[in-house]
């Protein structure tokens, strides 16, 4: 392994481990709430892609394992106000379940008090008696002090809690919730009901419903939730039989002729199982609670069917918000819990230790990848990673009941990205600086001459000179570079710099400075030259061809092929002694300067080599072969130039296909200049035909491609404003 590649790995796992380490730090530790909230926002998604499934899967068919007579507007309107109903009505619905051969009847509405008519409440309790399968939902309570409302220490006088509670040892009793008060005053029916169940929610921070706690553990005591109390009755599960592993499972041991067998409940932090909802609203089959009073409903539709009373009326203050609905009654979710205990149909979660594996796993496969790969390949694969990682996710959840995080992942996933890029940008900066900083100390020779000829020269000011401005640089210089050691890097780029500088001065070019891999120069300074802009565009081309004899053998050596890009600009500017007093450079500078450096830039919109201005081809054009390429105007400046791309000597012939495509090419240019852009567009692509590399031809083409799509602008003159520099 070489010292590069190694170095890029440590780099990748560093930066890996560091993003990973401070994404657990901060979701977990720093602000857990946030993260749970995120995170539970994604949970629903998956819980109503996985319901959208199933009632697909299920074509309208309801489960009719579990009924639900529902208190709904209709049996309002039938039978008056709720609050109103004598205690009766429920015995006579008791009675007529129990002569239906229910399994189990459970009632989720809460009896806290005695009712005045105290001859229908013993109606109701007696039916209850002699139910012996009929349980009551039962409410339990923080403590109020400033409401005279204090922690009881002992459940209610008179209640047979040994009938429906379960003890077990300290650590397992305090790792479910803590209730300080039992609320219900109305003992006997509790008394009468085969178990009692609390009705209580625990909804997570943003109110929604998607745990409950299997037990609540008051006055050292542990009463069963009233789905579960039911569940328990149903396998006749007694105290013996339960296994609870804090945090973990909750497991029911079920004996049989065939052999034991077990339902291992999940359960989160606080003893809370997961909620695996079926379906929507009415997913279960439902019956009006007036149909089965005034019996329209057949006995038989009871026959061994779980029976849950509960209300679905708004106004009964039952409706609950559930990950896919704002509005679902709270009776159903009984039904799904108890649907899904019985049919050991569970949401599984990893332990946090896989949560956070996985987290680091990510994290390092970003940082690796994007240490080795350029920005616009770890982009790419980041979103392949992350969109990878969420499918797989939504499928876990839907075909396997898994839930796997997916906010601490992909915050991961982004933020190992940015940490190696952060990484690279600094480290090219410093990098960029301190060979710049190598360049810069260096004098030109023609300026050391003009010194030992004219000390006076060593002063600050300079004079007005009609020069010829010359810019170069790497085409994608900092991918190229993050491929070599720094001492490959300094070696090779010398090799390149000493090979171009030998151009430039061999056509007596001033060398004014090197600007980490750029080449800045002028012809016409210090000592004048009439043919400047002549010697510029020679030179330009000369060191295009110098550059394809080195790519050759670069190529054979395997090391990155440089491509130079060139700006030739020619008009007046400022020569002399730019700096302090005691610091200072032979430079030039004005705005023909900054022009050039301009050109160089914009070769990029055409993918070009050579471009010149139009001041320096008037002053070549009979010795050179050029092409017109645009009307533009520069960043900063109002006056449009046009620009010119240099081909090659005159003295060389070019060749039919080149003669073809640069026709095409002008013909095109012209019909776009008189706004005939369709016949434009015709002429672009008969030159891509001919030559289909042509970068000028490929950003016209997209420009009439642009313009039949939208209007040309009012009074356009066909100028091209450059945006960049």
């Amino acid at each position: 392994m070489s010292e590069n590649i190694l170095k890029r790995l440590l780099i990748g796992i560093s930066l890996g481990l560091l993003t990973a380490a401070l994404v657990i730090l901060f979701t977990e530790i720093l602000f857990p709430t946030v993260f749970n909230n995120f995170e539970f926002q994604t949970l629903d998604l998956r819980y109503a892609n996985k319901i959208n499934k199933l009632e697909q899967a299920r074509d309208g068919g309801k489960i009719e394992e579990i009924i639900i007579v529902d208190i709904d507007n209709r049996s309002l309107n039938e039978l008056g106000r709720f609050h109103q109903w004598p205690r009766d009505y429920y015995a006579k619905i008791t009675n007529y379940l129990v002569e239906s051969g229910a399994l189990a009847i459970g009632f989720d509405i809460l009896f806290m008090e005695r009712d005045t008519n105290r001859v229908v409440d013993s109606l109701f309790v007696l039916s209850t008696r002699d139910a012996q399968n009929v349980f009551h939902a039962l409410s339990f309570s923080k403590a109020e002090p400033d409401a005279f409302l204090y922690k009881m220490d002992q459940p209610p006088e008179g209640l047979k809690f040994e009938d429906y509670s379960y003890f077990f040892p300290p650590d397992v009793q305090n790792s479910f919730p803590a209730a300080e008060r039992f609320d219900g005053k109305f003992i006997d029916l509790y008394n009468a009901s085969q178990k009692l169940g609390f009705a209580n929610y625990q909804p997570d921070d943003d109110s929604v419903i998607r745990k409950m706690p299997l037990f609540m553990n008051f006055a050292n005591k542990l009463y069963p939730s009233l789905p579960f109390a039911i569940v328990l009755y149903l396998l006749n599960i007694q105290q013996e039989q339960i296994s609870i592993l804090p945090d973990k499972l909750v497991q029911l041991k079920i004996p049989s002729k065939e052999g034991t067998s077990f339902i291992n409940i999940p359960i989160e932090e606080k003893g809370q199982m997961f909620i695996n909802y079926s379906g929507t609203f009415q997913t279960f089959r439902y019956v009006s609670f007036y149909d089965v009073f005034t019996r329209r409903v057949p006995a038989e539709f009871f026959t061994d069917k779980i029976v849950l009373i509960g209300a679905s009326a708004p106004g009964l203050e039952d409706i609950r918000p559930v990950p896919f609905q704002q509005a679902f009654p709270g009776v159903e979710i009984h039904a799904n819990i108890i649907y899904n205990i019985l049919n050991k149909d569970f949401i599984h979660r990893k332990s946090k230790l896989i949560d956070y594996l996985i987290v680091i796993l990510l994290c390092l496969i970003i940082a690796i990848i994007s240490s080795f790969g350029k920005m616009w390949i770890s982009v790419p694969v980041l979103i392949i990673i992350a969109t990878g990682f969420i499918y797989s996710t939504f499928y876990s959840f839907t075909n396997n009941n898994l839930w796997i995080e997916n906010i601490r992942p992909i915050i991961g996933i982004v933020f190992s990205l940015v940490a190696v890029l952060g990484y690279k940008y600094f480290s090219e900066v410093k990098d960029k600086k301190r060979i710049k900083s190598m360049f810069q100390n260096y004098l030109s020779p023609s300026v050391v001459n003009k010194l030992l000829h004219d000390p006076n020269m060593l002063k600050l000011g300079g004079e007005r000179k009609i020069a010829t401005s010359f810019f170069s640089d790497i085409k994608s210089f900092t991918s190229l570079s993050e491929n070599l050691r720094p001492e490959e890097l300094v070696t090779y780029l010398n090799e390149y710099l000493s090979a171009m500088t030998d151009v430039v001065l061999k056509y007596n070019g001033y060398l004014d400075k090197y600007e980490g891999d750029a080449i800045v120069a002028v012809f016409g300074i210090p000592v004048e030259q009439r043919d400047h802009a002549l010697r510029a565009c020679f030179a330009a081309i000369d060191m295009q061809n110098r550059l394809v004899k080195l790519r050759k053998r670069w190529k054979k050596q395997g090391k990155p092929l440089f491509e130079t890009r060139i700006g030739i600009n020619s008009g007046p500017m400022i020569a002399g002694n730019i700096g302090g007093a005691n610091r200072f450079d032979y430079t030039a500078i004005g705005d023909s300067v900054n022009l050039a450096s301009r050109l160089e830039g914009a070769n990029k919109i055409y993918e070009t080599s050579i471009m010149i201005s139009e001041a320096t081809f008037s002053a070549i054009y009979k010795h050179i072969w050029c092409r017109e390429l645009d009307f533009i105007r520069v960043k900063g400046k109002a006056k449009p130039v046009r620009i010119y791309e240099i081909i090659d000597r005159k003295k060389n012939e070019l060749g039919n296909v080149q003669k073809a495509y640069l026709e095409c090419y002008h013909k095109g240019l012209e019909r776009y200049r008189n706004c005939e852009i369709s016949e434009a567009q015709n002429y672009f692509l008969k030159a891509l035909e001919i030559y289909p590399d042509d970068g000028p031809s490929i950003e016209f083409l997209g420009r009439c491609k642009f313009f039949t799509e939208n209007p040309l602008p009012e009074k356009w003159d066909g100028v091209f404003d450059m945006t960049t520099k």
